[in-house]
């Protein structure tokens, strides 16, 4: 192998390991990148320290491919272009399709299912206070999968509502073949103990961590999605 190619797989490897840093883990709404370097809370906010670390991976890995003789008499907008609009979207399409055959190799059923994208807000229209749920779920299975959920509160919800879980009343699907299906539903809730709306809203229960539990009668898994 000439030394150009492998500077060229030196750099392409750079900008790989960047976009598997970013990858979720399974299961939780944390990539690899933010275990490593966890977000820092402040005020009503979070500063993401592990953006700064991609960032340097990324600019380290365009500006080699910028110094490969290949390239000399490219464009560099068009090397930048290349790999956000090909190159990113091929690793993760390949992180993906792996993610993929693993499911269907183990023939998994929930264990397949996971949360693309989730929110949780709260309402409150004529004396009543409600949990808008929010979710998008991807199977990375091959089959169809009955279940329904249980959405295990923050700690803060748990305190003023005196309930640590509520069970959504519909069962749901999924079928495989990394589609998304959306779910929205809402919960009304009661506080407990004389606890009024307004201190259920100023409290940081969207600094805290919650779980959405999948179930069925022959498995259940636990999906943690992460506050700020």
């Amino acid at each position: 192998m000439s030394k150009e190619n492998r500077k060229l797989i030196q750099y392409l490897g750079i900008i790989f390991i960047a976009v598997l840093l970013t990858y979720k883990l399974p299961h939780d709404s944390y990539s690899i990148i933010q275990y490593i370097i966890p977000p820092i809370k402040i005020n009503n906010g979070a500063i993401y320290l592990s953006g700064i670390v991609l960032l340097i991976l990324f600019i380290i890995g365009i500006k080699g491919l910028f110094k490969l003789e290949r390239f000399a008499d490219k464009s560099k907008l068009l090397i930048v272009i290349t790999v956000i609009l090909i190159i990113i979207p091929l690793i993760r399409w390949t992180l993906d399709f792996s993610r993929t055959n693993y499911h269907w190799i183990k023939g998994d059923g929930l264990e397949a299912i996971d949360i693309k994208e989730s929110n949780i807000r709260l309402s409150s229209t004529d004396d009543k206070m409600t949990i808008i749920i929010s979710l998008e779920l991807k199977d990375y299975g091959r089959k169809q999968n009955k279940f329904k959920i249980r959405v295990y509160l923050p700690e803060s919800l748990k305190v003023y509502t005196g309930k640590e879980y509520y069970d959504l009343e519909s069962y749901y699907y999924t079928h495989g073949g990394r589609n998304i299906s959306k779910i929205q539903e809402s919960i009304i809730i009661k506080l407990s103990n004389n606890y009024e709306e307004i201190q259920l809203f100023d409290s940081k229960w969207h600094w805290e961590d919650l779980e959405f539990e999948l179930y069925n009668n022959e498995e259940n898994i636990k999906i943690v999605q992460h506050g700020l």
